[in-house]
C-alpha cells in the first residue's frame, strides 16, 4: 500500500508579525489525511517555534526523504512568504521568493528556505520514484520553489546567502528529470491571505483546496483541483490567484496520469466555463464539449459509456457562447445542471468545432460587385470583408472574386487555380458564393485540429515510395514524380497507431481540385502498435487530376489526413465531391453538416457501432496528416 509521508508546517508565532490561521491550516490538513482510505499517512508536524528553518530542512530530507518509488512526499507550509530581486539568470521574474521560517524575522536570525534551496531538495527525493507535492499557502508562494491579512513580510537583509550551487536543470544528458509538483496560493508577485472563515481564522487557499479535496477526492486530477481552487479563491480575493506548476493530467497523492481530456467545465461568476479559447486553437463561438465523465465525480476521467448516458438522461453537452483568450463562456445543451453540480468541475471533450466564415473580397464591375456581394451575404460559411461578422476570422481562408466581363474569377484558396465562372445572371451569382463555400468547406476539413493535442500526437501518416522518384522538403512535403516515361508514381500508405490502445481510423484525401474522399481508408480499428494500410496494402497510385494536363512542371497537392477517435465516426460529413460547376448545388448541400453553417460535429454511425464492444457516445479524437505533391518532371 502507498505510503503519504507529510510534513506539515504551519507558523502562526512569528515574532513581531503573527498570523492567526496558518496552524489552523496544517490542522485541517492532517484531518483530511488521516480521514482517507488506500494509503497510510506518515506525518511529521513543526508548527509555530519548532517550525525553524534547520527543522523544515531536516524535516524535508530525512522525513519525506524516507519515502521511495510508489510513495508520496507532500509538504504544506503555511506561514509567511518573501520575495527579493535578484540578478540570478535562472528568475524570469526578476526576483527570488523564500519561506519565512519562525526563526528568520529577529535580527541576525536564519536565512530563509530559499527558492532554490527548496526546489532542488523536494526534485533530489522526487529522483527515486516518489511522487512529490509541495502546498504552499504563503504570499509569493507560486514561486518560492524556485481587509484581510497577508501572508507575507518585508526581504531583511541578513537573509542573504550563497547559492546553494544546485540548478534546478541540473543533471546529466538523458531523460527529463523527475521533479515536483507545485500547488501555490498566489503568484509569485502576489499576496495570500487569510481571514475568519465560518468563525476560525484560515488561509483562503488551504481551506479552498481541502474543500475541493474534499468535494473530489485524493485521487482527484490537479487540473481539476485548480479549477475548483481556483474559482474559489478568485471570489474571496480577487487579487490572489492559485498556481499549479506540474502536470494537470496527474492523481494528486499518486501522480499517475489520468485518461481523459484535459479540458473542464466548472462554474464561475461569470457562468460556466470550459478552460478552452482562442490559444488552444478554438476558433468561433458554436462549438460544443460534451460531458466525458460521471457528472459531479473527476477523480479519474474516463470515457462516458452508454450506462454513463443512460444514468444522465444523454449525452451532455454545453455550447460555447463566447470563447476568449484562454477560456470560454458556455451553456448547457438540452439539460440543467443540479446546484450540486457547480460545486464540482466536470471533463469534457470537444465534440463539434465551430469555424469562423471565410471572409470575401469582392472587386471588378460595379453591377457584378453587387450581384455577388449580396449572394455571399446570405451563405452561411461567407461574410464580407469589412463585415463584423467577419472579425476575429483566425485560419479562416480570405477569399477573393474579381467580378466581370460576364464571368468571375475565384482565388485565395489552398487548392488549384479554378476556371472562371459564368456571371451573367443573379443565379449565376448564387453559383460563385456556391463555390466559395465549397472552398471554405474544404479548408475546414483541411485544417480540422483537436483543441486536445493528446491524442495526435500518438498518430503518424507515413508515405512510402513504389514507383517513381520521391523525396522531402525540407517543410516536409512529401515529393513524388512521375517516370521519365511518364508512368505514374505509386506509394504505400501507412496510419501508425503508437498508443497501447485501439484506435479507429479514417484517411481522407483532399485533394487540391477540393475535394475530400475517405476511399483510401474509410474506417478500422488499428490495434496499438500497429499500423493500418491504406486500401488494404495495395500500392497508391498518384496521378493528376482528370481535365490537368500531364505536361513538364504540371503537379498536383493532396493532404492525407488521418481521423483518429476511441470510437466509430460517422464519415459522412468528411466526404466532398471535387468542385465543379456541373455539381448541383444540392448534391454539395448535403456535404454541409447540419447544426450551423461552420459546425463540424463528431458523433457515431448511423445505426450504432461497427464493430463490437460497448457503445459510447464520444470519445477523445485526434488528427495527423501529410502533404503529398505529384509532380511532373
Amino acid at each position: 500500500m502507498r505510503t503519504v509521508y507529510a510534513l506539515l508546517v504551519g507558523i502562526d508565532d512569528y515574532p513581531k508579525h503573527p498570523l492567526n490561521g496558518c496552524v489552523n491550516d496544517v490542522e485541517a490538513a492532517e484531518h483530511w489525511l488521516r480521514r482517507q482510505t488506500g494509503f497510510v499517512p506518515e506525518i511529521l508536524r513543526l508548527r509555530d517555534e519548532r517550525a525553524t528553518k534547520a527543522a523544515v530542512t531536516e524535516g524535508i530530507r530525512h522525513h519525506l526523504g524516507r519515502s521511495g518509488p510508489g510513495d508520496t512526499a507532500l509538504l504544506w507550509f503555511s506561514g509567511h512568504g518573501s520575495e527579493e530581486t535578484t540578478d540570478d539568470p535562472r528568475s524570469a521574474t526578476g526576483t527570488c521568493q523564500a519561506l519565512v521560517c519562525h526563526d528568520s524575522l529577529d535580527e541576525g536570525g536564519q536565512p530563509l528556505l530559499q527558492d532554490t534551496e527548496l526546489g532542488a531538495l523536494l526534485d533530489e527525493i522526487a529522483q527515486d520514484g516518489t511522487h512529490v507535492i509541495a502546498v504552499l499557502d504563503c504570499c509569493h508562494s507560486g514561486g518560492a520553489t524556485r481587509e484581510a491579512t497577508a501572508r507575507g513580510v518585508a526581504w531583511r537583509p541578513w537573509w542573504r546567502t550563497a547559492d546553494p550551487g544546485v540548478s534546478r536543470s541540473a543533471g546529466a544528458p538523458g531523460p527529463a528529470p523527475r521533479e515536483h509538483v507545485l500547488l501555490a496560493a498566489c503568484r509569485p508577485q502576489e499576496k495570500a491571505h487569510e481571514a475568519l472563515i465560518d468563525g476560525l481564522s484560515r488561509g483562503y487557499f488551504s481551506h479552498a483546496l481541502l474543500l475541493a479535496l474534499d468535494r473530489l477526492g485524493p485521487a482527484a486530477t490537479y487540473g481539476a483541483l485548480h479549477s475548483l481552487v481556483e474559482e474559489r479563491v478568485r471570489g474571496a480575493h480577487h487579487a490572489q490567484h492559485p498556481e499549479l506548476r506540474g502536470p494537470e493530467d496527474r492523481l494528486f497523492l499518486y501522480g499517475d496520469a489520468a485518461a481523459g481530456s484535459p479540458f473542464l467545465l466548472r462554474h464561475t461568476t461569470a457562468g460556466w466555463e470550459v478552460n478552452c479559447g482562442y490559444a488552444h486553437g478554438l476558433r468561433a463561438p458554436g462549438a460544443e464539449f460534451t460531458v466525458i465523465g460521471a457528472v459531479g465525480s473527476i477523480g479519474a476521467v474516463g470515457t462516458i459509456g452508454q450506462e454513463d448516458v443512460r444514468r444522465a438522461g444523454g449525452a451532455r453537452r454545453v455550447v460555447v457562447r463566447e470563447v476568449r483568450a484562454e477560456s470560454s463562456l458556455v451553456e448547457p445543451a438540452d439539460w440543467r445542471p443540479g446546484a450540486d453540480e457547480r460545486e464540482t468541475v466536470h471533463g469534457v471533450t470537444p465534440s463539434a468545432l465551430a469555424f469562423p466564415p471565410a471572409v470575401v473580397t469582392v472587386v471588378g464591375q460595379p453591377d457584378a460587385v453587387r450581384a455577388v456581394s449580396a449572394a455571399v451575404a446570405s451563405a452561411p460559411m461567407l461574410s464580407l470583408a469589412g463585415d463584423r461578422t467577419g472579425e476575429r476570422t483566425g485560419d479562416a481562408p480570405a477569399l477573393l472574386v474579381e467580378a466581370g466581363g460576364g464571368r468571375a474569377r475565384v482565388s485565395g484558396g489552398g487548392g488549384h487555380r479554378l476556371d472562371p465562372l459564368p456571371l451573367r445572371s443573379s443565379a449565376d451569382a448564387d453559383r460563385v458564393a456556391d463555390c466559395l463555400t465549397h472552398i471554405a468547406r474544404w479548408h475546414q476539413l483541411r485544417d480540422l485540429a483537436n483543441p486536445d493535442p493528446w491524442l495526435s500526437s500518438l498518430v503518424r501518416v507515413t508515405v512510402e515510395p513504389l514507383v517513381g522518384d520521391f523525396r522531402y522538403t525540407v517543410t516536409g512535403e512529401a515529393v513524388c514524380s512521375y517516370t521519365r516515361d511518364g508512368r505514374e508514381p505509386q506509394v504505400r500508405v501507412r496510419i501508425h497507431n503508437d498508443w497501447v490502445h485501439p484506435l479507429w481510423c479514417v484517411l481522407l484525401d483532399l485533394a487540391d481540385n477540393y475535394e475530400s474522399s475517405p476511399e483510401l481508408y474509410e474506417g478500422e480499428f488499428v490495434a496499438g502498435g500497429n499500423a493500418g494500410m491504406a486500401r488494404r496494402g495495395e500500392p497508391v497510385w498518384l496521378r493528376l487530376p482528370p481535365g490537368r494536363p500531364v505536361v513538364r512542371d504540371a503537379f498536383a497537392r493532396d493532404w492525407l489526413k488521418a481521423i483518429v477517435t476511441e470510437n466509430e465516426l460517422n464519415i459522412a460529413p468528411f466526404r466532398l465531391p471535387a468542385w465543379s460547376l456541373g455539381t448541383s448545388g444540392a448534391a454539395r448541400g448535403d456535404t454541409v453538416p447540419a447544426g450551423g453553417g461552420g459546425l463540424l460535429r463528431f458523433v457515431p454511425p448511423r445505426g450504432g457501432r461497427l464493430a463490437g464492444g460497448p457503445a459510447q457516445e464520444v470519445g477523445r479524437w485526434g488528427t495527423a496528416s501529410v502533404l503529398v505533391r505529384t509532380e511532373v518532371p
